[in-house]
């Protein structure tokens, strides 16, 4: 009785072991991905929920209808606030494939620098290219991938490379 006591235990953990298929392969669900190398290090939004409004770390607008302008945004923020970053881009027109960033200010920004040196400006000497990959306008869904390069007041250059987004969007 004993032996077969302990079969049974380790026929249970063998099967319990054992990994179930995935009946939806990935291209069916989709889950919203925003990631990104700071200075070569990773980078992914997180932000704190507020217990009346919540909190979304990436929030994406992309007018396909007229103008085709993208715009993108994605906070980190920590629990202990040691971390408090955001990255924000914006083209138009903005098609599938290659377009150019628009320069604006602050596309990148560390909260927690001295004043003068948290707001990161494109530098527009270097690479600053969103690759728009696809587009889905019945789910509201859009792939890409960019990079660019932003300089502060203080001369500090952030380097914003292997970026990469599948997101829902609001038009």
């Amino acid at each position: 009785m004993k032996y077969i006591t302990i079969l049974l235990i380790a026929l249970l953990s063998l099967a319990s072991s054992c990994q179930k298929e995935d009946p939806f392969p990935p291209e069916d669900y989709h889950k919203d991905i925003f990631r990104c190398k700071v200075n070569g290090v990773e980078w992914t939004p997180h932000c704190i929920s507020d217990p009346l409004f919540g909190c979304d770390a990436v929030d994406c607008q992309y007018y396909w209808k007229d103008t085709k302008g993208f715009e993108i945004s994605a906070v980190n923020i920590s629990y202990d606030k040691t971390t408090n970053e955001s990255i924000h881009f914006f083209v138009r027109p903005a098609n599938i494939g290659d377009s150019q960033l628009l320069f604006l200010s602050r596309e990148y920004k560390d909260w927690n620098q001295p004043s003068g040196c948290r707001f990161h400006d494109l530098d527009t000497t270097a690479v600053r290219r969103l690759t728009i990959l696809e587009v889905d306008t019945v789910k509201y869904l859009i792939k890409g991938s960019f990079e660019f390069t932003a300089i502060n007041e203080c001369q500090d250059t952030v380097q914003i490379t292997d970026g990469y987004f599948h997101v829902n969007f609001r038009a």
